[in-house]
């Protein structure tokens, strides 16, 4: 989702759910039902708007306008009496972003867009717009800027997790995902047998068959390291936060993919938009700076040499998870990240990751 607007929005699938809530988002299959697409979905969901925007206060002052609609979820916008109003429905494994905005909101002010007078997640959930210049605006050298945030909440989040599991986030465990190394089979996705035009070679697959089977002991030796479990936002590109131009706060966006997991998971994606070695390294430095309270530069290093493979195997989980639940006319859309995940994996594993 832009960092212009506060978020992206869902009505529980009636055919098939998607991930239990606190489950993995692993991977499944079947049909979903997508409210955005059925007759009548767009003057019930003005009603709810309109319900939500009374319970705080509001008034809507124009029409309801559509942001985006699209396999994940759909996203509107409007004028209120107290300024801009996003409202946003995702499918059921991507319901726990309401809830979890309302704990971030609440622990941690202006790090998130605020919820207006929530309600139950599967009706959607409304957020005020905030003004941000996005990250993808700023200048290369402050792409570690987000980290840098993130590592001070992650540290306040750390031996809370249950809240955040009661709040429906994805468990994303070094134990969990080791449990999801069998991934590597899906060759319908990435392997030869999908019939994308840049899909893994056979060699690749079995190079890729062999990454994920040494997962588990990866996984085993990083559930035991420092600093132990907390929140994670799961895809920390520019795209996905921004800076208020008044007061230079920055605000983390998108919070669709959150899980409970090791928190240097989210280096893997937030380091993917940085251009160069150079701008890699320091941002790397300024988020391992955020945990000098608790760790030290150096014992961060070696922490991210043992996640760096798993936190791509996690981003290779979550997208194929989406790809597993996009519209068929949809699903060739993925399979770019598919494949750029799985060959970081490969060459994290590999010992040739780009920290």
């Amino acid at each position: 989702m832009s960092a212009s607007s506060g978020t992206d929005t869902g009505r529980r699938d009636t055919r098939r759910p998607g991930p239990a809530r606190g489950d993995t988002g692993a991977p499944g299959t079947g049909p979903l039902v997508r409210p955005w697409r059925l007759p009548g979905w767009r003057p019930r969901t003005v009603a709810v708007i309109d319900a939500r925007l009374a319970a705080a206060g509001l008034r809507r002052t124009g029409p309801v306008e559509d942001v985006k609609r699209w396999t994940l979820s759909a996203v509107l916008r409007c004028p209120t009496s107290g300024g801009t109003v996003f409202h946003k429905q995702s499918l059921p494994s991507l319901l726990h972003e309401g809830p979890v905005l309302a704990l971030l909101a609440g622990r941690h002010p202006g790090l998130v867009p605020e919820i207006i007078a929530p309600g139950p997640p599967d009706e959607g959930w409304c957020t005020r717009g905030v003004d941000l210049r996005p990250g993808t605006q700023l200048p290369e050298e402050e792409r570690g800027r987000a980290l840098a945030v993130l590592g001070a909440v992650q540290r306040d989040w750390l031996g809370r997790t249950a809240d955040l599991a009661a709040a429906g986030c994805w468990v994303r465990t070094p134990r969990a995902l080791a449990g999801l190394a069998a991934l590597s089979e899906r060759s319908d996705l990435f392997g030869p047998g999908s019939g994308l035009p840049d899909a893994l070679s056979a060699s690749e697959s079995v190079r890729l068959a062999a990454a994920c089977a040494r997962l588990p002991e990866r996984c085993a030796a990083l559930a035991t390291a420092p600093p132990g479990v907390s929140l994670v936002h799961g895809d920390l590109h520019p795209g996905n936060w921004g800076v208020t131009p008044a007061t230079g706060r920055t605000v983390l966006l998108d919070w669709a993919e959150a899980s409970v997991g090791h928190p240097f998971l989210d280096v893997a994606a937030a380091l993917r938009s940085c251009p160069g070695p150079g701008v890699r390294a320091r941002a790397l430095d300024r988020y391992f700076a955020s945990w000098s309270p608790l760790m030290s530069a150096a014992e961060c290093r070696e922490v991210w040499r043992l996640a760096e493979p798993v936190a791509a195997f996690n981003q290779l989980v979550t997208y194929a998870h989406l790809a597993d639940t996009a519209e068929p006319h949809e699903r060739p859309g993925w399979a770019p990240r598919l494949l750029g995940w799985a060959r970081a994996l490969l060459r994290t594993a590999d010992g040739a990751g780009h920290s």
